[in-house]
Formats: structure tokens, sequence, C-alpha cells
């Protein structure tokens, strides 16, 4: 709140320019005793002869000061029943309606100001053209702007932020003329009431989603609700239980892109470094883990929140306002190494990061598209949502404006957008919702669109019981390069990963106790489900390395090879075994040329082994030509599946 006062204060009283949320032009902290001590002075500090009115005007400065609203306007009411023309009381009136957040009604008594007499401040110009840029008046705001400058051209301390100012409304004016496709639909009574919902996040399969909203019954308090999709539909959202719900507030979360892992912000708990840190929580089955302080580096003595997942775990996003950054919140992040440690928080930069606030993160699981809100990128008022992508070095680029009307002079704070990028989900107060704030589902404009991810889904089981297996999945490139790490779930073997399309992946499984089992994808442009049956490691078993490669017409190693030939040696040593490599081809050529080929690249294997730490007398070696194929050699695809390496249990040492 800020007090409205007289013309004689305005000129003897030192005003500084200040930038900040609400842009308030001429408000001082002014107290009861300062405008008390004027009350010595002649009537003509005010914008009236009337004593009368001038006694009524300072009882409503006075019940302004004291937030007594109605008062103040019931005082204003008397003012100008006996003097229409006091300037000074609709200079209040504007205030307390601005204050009580109505800005259309506070820039007609400004307007009705400096109808009466034009010439009495400039800051009237100033103070109005902050209130019609916050309502989208653009125009408007601009001329004010310029009127300003009019009255106060010596006044440079003012003109590089009022500059920055028109600079804004202009950009906002060619937004407006290029307008993005934006038809926002409400996700309905099951998710959004009378309270607020926000900060809405989705499984890669969008099959979950999860949000902060208020308490239902305590309406101070933030809680984490879901949601499951059935049929298409978004079931009644319900409350997560504790322990991740607590008596305290719980919210601004991320969720992996399986939905096994939760980070969320929580303030003020009893192990927190600082006012608001993150918690991180493992969900098995249905239920989810008791949370844990994500810790230090991440965490420390300021204020951590507003944690965004990569979609393969490995990197963490999130707000701080710790020292080092460009601003006042930025984004930082940090990544997990191969002890499953989170690294020192690095500065995404002046690509993304500004003098201003940086807010609400949302890594795409593209691993390479940014979006966020940003109070200091060139945008329409307010903080807008802005994104940014890498380029082939890694670097983030210029931070793009998502235009209008995803953007308005409203605040835009989040905004997530699905797994294959065609939609988004995005809170926001606009008129038609349930209640405050609700959650609405959105379809991306093609120029802001992430690349397209897709999901593997599927479950791990025995293959004799059928009963699921928790299992370690990992899923590597064709350049033999870890891409990620997950797991099936222990209670129910199921299991879901986020990939890009179109790309080629070497799949392995391991549980101890079962075969080895790997598979080779070349993925196309569309969800796949898969079963994965294990069989148990019995004597005599086979199991067929998909990911063990050759050059042509020879028994050299291709480096696609490598990761699975490392973990063939763990899969022994973590089952004690005794094994067979067998090599095989298809029957093109002479069986002399076939047997030879094969056993050399059964040979080639067993070499490799011996040197990844394997024991000589734990291995053999032999080569079957084309004696035992697995598929027809009449087709170029049965000789394909028949030219393979295969690994056979010998003993159970």
């Amino acid at each position: 709140m800020c007090l409205v006062v007289p013309r004689i204060i305005f000129t003897n009283f030192k005003f500084k320019y200040m930038n900040i949320r609400r842009q308030l032009i001429f408000c001082f902290s002014i107290t009861l005793l300062i405008i008390n001590s004027f009350s010595s002075f002649s009537q003509n500090i005010y914008y009236s002869k009337s004593k009368k009115a001038i006694k009524k005007f300072e009882i409503a400065i006075s019940q302004y000061n004291l937030k007594n609203f109605e008062s103040a306007k019931k005082e204003l009411a008397e003012v100008l029943s006996i003097d229409d023309q006091f300037l000074d009381a609709y200079i209040l009136y504007g205030e307390i309606a601005s204050d009580e957040n109505q800005k259309a009604q506070a820039i007609e008594y400004y307007s009705k100001a400096i109808s009466i007499n034009a010439d009495y401040n400039a800051l009237m110009y100033l103070r109005k053209a902050d209130l019609e840029k916050e309502t989208g008046k653009y125009k408007e705001a601009t001329n004010d702007y310029q009127n300003f400058f009019a009255f106060e051209k010596k006044k440079i301390e003012y003109t590089d932020n009022i500059n920055l100012k028109i600079k804004q409304c202009n950009f906002a004016l060619e937004l407006i003329k290029h307008p993005v496709d934006f038809e926002p639909i409400n996700l309905g009574p099951n998710i959004n009431t009378p309270i607020s919902e926000y900060w809405p996040c989705l499984t890669a399969d969008d099959s979950m989603l999860v949000y902060t909203s208020s308490d239902r019954q305590i309406n101070s308090q933030e809680d984490l609700y879901f949601s499951l999709k059935q049929n298409g539909k978004w079931q009644v959202a319900q409350r997560l239980s504790e322990p991740i719900n607590s008596e305290l507030s719980e919210g601004a979360q991320t969720i992996s892109a399986d939905g096994k892992t939760m980070v969320f912000t929580a303030c003020l708990r009893k192990d927190s470094y600082g006012s608001c840190d993150l918690y991180i929580s493992e969900k098995k089955g249905k239920n989810w883990s008791r949370p844990i302080n994500i810790g230090t580096p991440i965490n420390g003595s300021y204020k951590e929140t507003q944690p965004s997942l990569s979609s393969d775990g490995k990197t963490l996003y999130f707000i701080s306002n710790r020292p080092g950054g460009k601003g006042k919140f930025d984004i930082w992040m940090s990544q997990l190494d191969v002890n499953k440690r989170w690294g020192q928080p690095i500065n995404l930069g002046d690509s993304i990061n500004t003098t201003e606030d940086e807010l609400a993160p949302f890594i795409h699981y593209d691993n390479n598209t940014l979006y966020f809100s940003s109070e200091g990128h060139l945008g329409m008022g307010g903080s807008d949502l802005f994104m940014s992508r890498k380029n082939k070095n890694g670097e983030w680029q210029e931070a793009k404006n998502l235009g209008y009307p995803i953007n308005t002079y409203f605040n835009e704070e989040s905004l997530v957008i699905n797994a294959s990028g065609d939609f988004g989900l995005i809170s926001s107060n606009m008129d038609g919702g349930y209640g405050q704030k609700d959650i609405y589902q959105f379809t991306i404009p093609p120029t802001i669109r992430p690349g397209k991810s897709i999901f593997i889904k599927g479950i791990v089981y025995d293959a004799k019981t059928y009963q699921p297996l928790s299992s370690a999945i990992d899923i590597s490139n064709y350049d033999g390069k870890l891409v990620l790490t997950s797991s099936s779930d222990e209670l129910t073997g199921e299991f879901l990963v986020s990939l890009m399309p179109n790309n080629r992946y070497a799949f392995h499984v391991n549980k101890k106790g079962y075969m080895f089992y790997s598979e080779n994808y070349s993925l196309p442009d569309s969800n796949i489900y898969i079963k994965i049956p294990l069989q148990p490691i019995e004597i005599g078993e086979l199991a067929i390395l998909k990911n063990i490669f050759f050059h042509f017409d020879s028994y050299e190693l291709e480096k696609e090879s490598f990761p699975e030939l490392d973990k063939i040696v763990q899969f022994v040593k973590q089952n004690n075994l005794a094994i067979e490599i067998q090599g095989h081809t298809d029957n093109l050529g002479t069986e002399i040329y076939n047997q030879k080929l094969s056993t050399n690249r059964a040979k080639t294997v067993y070499e490799y082994l011996i040197k990844g730490g394997l024991e000589k007398k734990y291995l053999s070696y032999k080569g079957y030509g084309f004696t035992q194929p697995i598929a027809s050699n009449d087709s170029k695809e049965g000789q394909a599946l028949n030219r393979r390496t295969s690994l056979k249990i010998i003993a159970k040492n």
C-alpha cells in the first residue's frame, strides 16, 4: 500500500523512481504523524479551498494508512460532495481502487484528476500509465509515459526505466498483432474446485496428473493431489496420503517420467537447511516412501523450490535465491553423478536468467527444451512464459516469448507439456473457471513445440511362474553410450522409460538368479508396449546376445558391442556361473568358411570377457556355423536372425 500525498509534498519530498512489481510511482511511506505535521500549513497545500473538505480528506488519508479502505472511501465521498473538484481526493480514490485490485476503476479516477488540472503533477501520468500497462492498455500507457516525459524532461533518473516500459508496451503490441493459437480447455470438476489448483505435472504416458492445491478444509495449507486417467478422462482427484502430505504445506513438485520419483518443495520442516528445501520420495506399488531432504549441495540456507526432473532422471532444475546468481530468483541445475549423488548446482546463465525473477522451470522429456516464467525478459507485463533450446554445444539459446494470448498482461506462472509435445497444461484464473486458479489443457502451437518423445512401457515377470519381478533396466544408444537407467516395480513388475523416437537402442534387463536378457530396438515414431519374461538360471539354458555386432564378413567387434559384453561380465560374476560362448552364422558360403567364422567370432567374445575380468576356467567358446538355425535361411530376415552370438549356462559354481 502507498500513500497519496498532496502537491506540496510532491514538490518538497525527494522522489526516487523504483521499478518494482506494482511499479508504484509516487507512493511514499509517510506516517500519520508526518501528515499531521502539515496541518498547520495553509489550506493551499491541497487542491481545494474548503476547510471542511480538507479536514475530511485528511481523515481519509489516515484511514487509508490504517488500511481501513471502506472508511476512507466514505470520507472521500463526503469530500467530493462538498467540493467535486478536489483533485487530491480522486488520486486517493485511485490508490484505494488499485490496492483493491480494481485497476480499471483506478485509471478512471486518475483520468478524472487529470481532467480537473492536467498540469497538477507529472506523476499522475506516470501512475496512470503503469496501471494502463498492467491492464493491457498498451497504447494508452505509451501515450501517458510520453506525457510524463513532456513534464519531467530533467528527471534523467527516470529515463532508462520508463523507456524500458515503453519498449515493453511496443513489444506487447507486436505480439498482439501476431497471435498464436490458444484455446484452453478447463480440465473440469474432477480436477478443479473453488480453491486454487496449480503447478501441474504429468508422467510420460499421460496416465497420472499431480498438482498442488490449497487444502479443501485449510485454505492456507498447500497439499499435493493426483488424478489417474481412465478411458481418456481424468478421474476424481485424491489427496496424496502421508507420508507425502503432512500438517505443513507441500507443493511445487515434479514427477519422474515413469511416475516413481517425486521431488517437491516443503518449508520450515525440522530437518530443513533453509526456509524452503527440496524433498524426494520413491514409489513402490501404490505407496510413496517417507520423503527425505535431498540435502547439500542443492539445499542450503537460502530458498530452494520449484524443481523439474529430466526424463532420464540425471538432471534436476530448480529455483533458488542463493548467492552467485544473475538476479533475485534464478534457475539452477544439478546433475547426478555415477555414485548417485547430486553435484554442485550450476546457474543456467544469461540466456535464461536476468536481474529479475525467473521461476517455474520445466525441462521437457526431450531433455533439450526448457520452459520457464520470467519477469526480466521482454514480455507483456508482469511475468511471461518463455522457452529456450540447447544448441549443438549444449548451450542454452536466447529465450523466446511464447506469444499472445498464451501470455497476457496477467502473470503467467507455469507450463508443462506432454511427452509427444502436442498439448500443454497451464494454471490460470481466467474467467469461466470453477474457482480461483484452475488447470487448463491446450494444443501447443507448432512454433513453440519441443522435440517429440515417446515411451516404452512394459512389465518384467518370471517366465515360469508369471510373477512380477523387480529388475534393473539399462538403455544405451547406438554408439554404446548409456542413455538412462531404470527399474521395474518390485510389486507390479511395471516400468516406463521415455526416449527420443527414430533411434536405435540397446535394452538390458538384469535380475539376480535369472538369465541374461538383451534386446535391440529401432524405435518407431510411436509408443510401444512390451512384455519381458525372465528365465530362471538353469544349466543348459541359452540366451541370445542381441547387442553383439561384428564388422561385415569379419570377427572384429564393433564398438557398439562393448556395453553388452561388459554386462555379461557382471552377469557371470553376480551369479557365479560357468558359460559357453557360441557363434552361429547363416548358410551363405561354404560350411568350412562359416564354421571358421563362427568359431573366430565366439573366440573374440571369449577373449574380451577374459580381459574384462572373468577367469578362463569358467569360460569356453565354440562355433556352430549354420548347423543350428533358429529361422529359415530363405529370407534376409531369417538369415539376420541366424547370424547371432549366444550364451549357454554350463555350470553354477
